[in-house]
């Protein structure tokens, strides 16, 4: 639970760097990412208006990379968190019955990958700590960078992101 998470446990882990591969992303995760977020954007879905537009294949959506969970075949079930994720998910481990949240995340563009790319992601462990809440009890807050690179080196985005991790009531 997050009230058994201790941030001075994992302050030496703070500044430490994850490299995970994405793998190359495909059309046909571009069209079904865009179609998902209802985004019609041409260049999402149209090779040649891309083209026209100067890329040399169609544009993946922007926030469609801090969007992967997980680009493996994944873990056994037996082997999964009560909600279905990666226990290894996050840099730290994190108790299996803790709820997950969303804390918000803030983009920085640096250019757009297009299909076909390979994408790594450089994941960063920039902070960790804990607020009372009055209708949630202690919650922690893990902060993280990440930096998307295609082709190995060149960055497209980077994401500073907050997970809340709270208790089960």
């Amino acid at each position: 639970m997050s009230s058994q998470l201790v941030p001075d446990a994992h302050e030496d882990e703070i500044g430490t760097t994850r490299e995970h591969e994405v793998g190359a992303i495909t059309r046909r995760d571009v069209r079904r990412y865009a179609r998902a977020v209802e985004d019609e954007n041409p260049l999402f879905h149209d090779v040649d208006a891309a083209r026209e537009h100067g890329y040399d294949d169609l544009v993946v959506p922007p926030n469609f990379l801090p969007a992967i969970i997980e680009r493996s075949t994944g873990s056994p079930a037996d082997d999964l968190r009560e909600d279905g994720l990666d226990p290894n998910l996050y840099p730290i481990e994190l108790p299996p019955d803790a709820i997950l949240m969303g804390g918000g995340q803030d983009l920085t563009i640096d250019a757009y990958a297009t299909a076909g790319a390979e994408i790594t992601v450089h994941e960063t462990l920039t902070d960790i700590y804990q607020r009372d809440s009055d209708s949630m009890g202690q919650l922690t807050f893990i902060e993280l960078h990440s930096e998307y690179f295609t082709d190995g080196d060149t960055r497209v985005m980077s994401c500073d992101e907050t997970v809340i991790v709270g208790d089960r009531q």
